[in-house]
C-alpha cells in the first residue's frame, strides 16, 4: 500500500537532487540544499509503515542490497559498456573510478547517495527498535537531539584526521551516524500533527540563523550549508529540516496542486521508480549541454521517459513471461522501483 503524503515527498527530494546536478545558479542551490536529508527522513517514514519487526536481519539485509545496490551494479555495466563503444578514450574507464564506482564511493560520481541509503539500511532495524521501545515522543526527540550534538562535536574534532588515517573509516561513519539520525527522526516524524511540525521548523530555523550568524562573523560572509554537507554538520541538518518538517506539514496542499494540474499520476510515477530514474539522470546529465532550465527539463522529463520505458518492459514483457514466483519478484524488485 502507497503513501501519498511520503510519495509526494520523495518525488520533491529526487527533484531538487536532480535539480542540484544541472548546476543552477547558486542562490537555487541553496534553496534546494534539503534533497538528501528529505529523501533519508522519508526512507525513516516509509520504513515504518512496511517494516515487518519479525524477519531475520540477513534475510533483511539481502532484501535491501536487491533493492539498493544490485540496479546500480547492472546500471553501472550497461554505462561503462555504452562508454568503452561509444567513448573508448573517456577518462571514466579508468580502472580505479570503476572499481570506485562498483563500491559506491566516488567514481563516476553522483553514486554516493545509494551508499548513504545502504549504510542508513544496515542499522534501521536497531534504530526500529529503539523507537519502538521509547514510547514518549518528547523523550525520543530529546535524544536524538542529544546525539546530533554529541555527533557535531565528534565531527568537529575528527574533521581534521579525515585526511589521513581516519579517512577510510570516515567514509563510513561519517555517514551512518548522521544520517541514521535523520532516519531516526523520519521513524517518529508520521506521528507529529501540522502544530507540532510547524513548531520543529521554526526550532529548525532557530538553529539555522544562529549558526549562520556565527559563521558569518567567524569568516565575514554568509557561508552556504552545502559547505558543512560532507561530511554533514547540524548547519546543513538545520535546513534541511526547516524545509522537510513544512513540506511534511503541507503535503496535503501539494497533492491537491498536482492533481490540479493534472500532473499527480506522473508525480506517483516518479515517487514510486526513485532510483531507476536517478540512475538514468547521470549519463543525461553528462552529455546534455544546455542552460540550467532546459538542462533540468530536458534530462528529467528523459529520465523519467526511459524509466517508464523499462517499466513497462518489465512489467508486459519478462514478468509475463517469467513463471517463478521468486524470480518474478526479483525481476520486479530489481529493475523497477
Amino acid at each position: 500500500m502507497r503513501n501519498r503524503k511520503v510519495d509526494i515527498l520523495r518525488f520533491i527530494g529526487l527533484a531538487m537532487i536532480i535539480l542540484a546536478h544541472v548546476e543552477p545558479p547558486s542562490m537555487l542551490f541553496q534553496i534546494r540544499n534539503f534533497d538528501v536529508p528529505l529523501m533519508v527522513l522519508v526512507s525513516g517514514m516509509s520504513f515504518g509503515l512496511t517494516y515487518k519487526s519479525g524477519e531475520a536481519y540477513l534475510s533483511y539485509v539481502w532484501r535491501r542490497v536487491k533493492r539498493l545496490v544490485f540496479p546500480v551494479w547492472i546500471f553501472l555495466a550497461i554505462y561503462f559498456i555504452a562508454l568503452a563503444i561509444l567513448y573508448p578514450d573517456s577518462s571514466e574507464l579508468d580502472s580505479r573510478t570503476m572499481i570506485n564506482s562498483f563500491l559506491l564511493i566516488k567514481g563516476i560520481g553522483f553514486v554516493w547517495i545509494i551508499k548513504v541509503f545502504l549504510l542508513v539500511a544496515l542499522i534501521s532495524p536497531w534504530i526500529y527498535r529503539f523507537s519502538a521501545k521509547t514510547e514518549s515522543n518528547r523523550r525520543y526527540i530529546l535524544i536524538i537531539v542529544g546525539c546530533f550534538l554529541t555527533w557535531e562535536i565528534t565531527r568537529y574534532l575528527t574533521i581534521p584526521m579525515m585526511s589521513g588515517g581516519l579517512k577510510t573509516a570516515s567514509l563510513i561513519t561519517h555517514y551512518i551516524i548522521p544520517y541514521g539520525l535523520v532516519f531516526a527522526v523520519g521513524l517518529r516524524v508520521s506521528q507529529f500533527n501540522n502544530r507540532q511540525l510547524h513548531r520543529f521548523s521554526f526550532i529548525s530555523l532557530g538553529a539555522l540563523i544562529l549558526i549562520g550568524l556565527g559563521l558569518f562573523l567567524i569568516h565575514g560572509k554568509f557561508i552556504p550549508t552545502q559547505k558543512f554537507k560532507y561530511p554533514p554538520s547540524i548547519y546543513y541538518f538545520s535546513y534541511s529540516f526547516l524545509v522537510s518538517f513544512f513540506l511534511l506539514a503541507h503535503s496535503r496542499y501539494l497533492e491537491r496542486i498536482f492533481e490540479r494540474l493534472g500532473l499527480l499520476k506522473v508525480v506517483l510515477f516518479i515517487a514510486q521508480n526513485t532510483i531507476w530514474i536517478y540512475l538514468w539522470h547521470i549519463p543525461l546529465v553528462k552529455i546534455v549541454n544546455l542552460n540550467f532550465i532546459l538542462k533540468y527539463l530536458v534530462v528529467l522529463f528523459t529520465a523519467v521517459i526511459i524509466a517508464y520505458i523499462q517499466v513497462c518492459f518489465v512489467n508486459s514483457f519478462l514478468l509475463m513471461r517469467t513463471s517463478n514466483k521468486r524470480l518474478r519478484k526479483n525481476i520486479a524488485t530489481i529493475l523497477t522501483g
